[in-house]
């Protein structure tokens, strides 16, 4: 019985383009000795959806829609439990697995702490380390927090996820269905008590945000969605360091984004991400009343 499973996401990429699978494709012999499968779902629209079994270890599943990170996630988590996984190997499509990462999963599968939720490596991205990292009062990263910080966030790929977490915090959170899932993941576990621990290896992976090769349209949607999620989760100090990070995250791509038009479009996404992110957050609020009240009702 396999006891992780390897998650890769494709989004118009081909599987031999993909830098995740070829190098997950080169260490297949390493993967078949320790019990791990490669679960490959394709967001791709327009592709014909579709299951293949590719290989005794290796599982192809097209939507023929582009359906998000969340709910890829959450068809692998389901098809992890009924398979009795134990963990999900998160990875993008353009991260190179190497054999340390592979091995260094070992540790995983030897440590019988079951308060761990979440276990994350040293992430490099251009030459730069961009996970994990805590976050200060107003909610600027420190990418290289002591040890097993009391907080540490991580990006998605290379996190590697317990099923009991993942089914403790609900599954996979469909409203951020792309950007600040990471952030979600990791806050929620963390509220409800797992604990994060950083991996013992060093892994790359090629992040647009940092190689500055990023779309207008995509630099809109992280904005809207990091200011949501910090006054949904944050403190206010948070709240006003994330919208100063996000602000100033524009101007230093002001000539990509295209000029003060589509730099004013930007603001008008951060401004928006505050109005969904206190709406959202004070449903949450209602709904922790509710919850409160029909428990305290229950225990009379």
């Amino acid at each position: 019985m396999s006891r992780f499973s390897c998650v890769v996401v494709l989004y118009e990429m081909n599987m031999t383009e993909s830098p995740t699978l070829c190098s997950l494709f080169e260490l297949r012999e390493l993967l078949s000795e320790r019990g791990i499968d490669v679960l490959i779902l394709d967001n791709t629209p327009g592709r014909k959806a579709e299951s293949l079994v590719i290989d005794a270890d290796t599982r192809y599943v097209a939507f023929g829609e582009n359906r998000g990170l969340a709910e890829a996630y959450q068809a692998a988590f389901l098809s992890a439990k009924a398979a009795g996984i134990r963990f999900l190997v998160l990875l993008d499509q353009d991260s190179q697995v190497d054999s340390s990462f592979i091995c260094a999963l070992d540790d995983i599968a030897e440590c019988h702490d079951a308060t761990i939720g979440i276990w994350c490596p040293d992430v490099i991205s251009y030459r730069k380390r961009i996970s994990p990292y805590s976050l200060n009062a107003l909610g600027w990263p420190n990418y290289s927090p002591r040890g097993d910080a009391d907080r540490l966030y991580a990006i998605n790929s290379f996190s590697v996820v317990s099923i009991d977490c993942i089914e403790a915090i609900g599954g996979f959170e469909p409203f951020y269905w792309l950007d600040c899932l990471d952030s979600w993941i990791y806050e929620s576990a963390q509220r409800r008590g797992w604990t994060v621990r950083r991996l013992g290896v060093n892994v790359r992976h090629d992040l647009s945000l940092v190689s500055g090769k990023i779309s207008l349209a995509r630099i809109r949607g992280i904005a809207f969605f990091e200011s949501c999620f910090a006054v949904e989760y944050g403190s206010a100090g948070r709240v006003a360091g994330t919208v100063l990070r996000l602000i100033l995250r524009g101007l230093k791509r002001f000539k990509i984004i295209g000029g003060l038009t589509a730099y004013g479009s930007y603001l008008r996404e951060i401004a928006r991400g505050i109005d969904v992110g206190l709406k959202r957050r004070r449903q949450n609020a209602d709904d922790k009343f509710r919850r409160d009240t029909i428990n305290y009702q229950a225990s009379r």
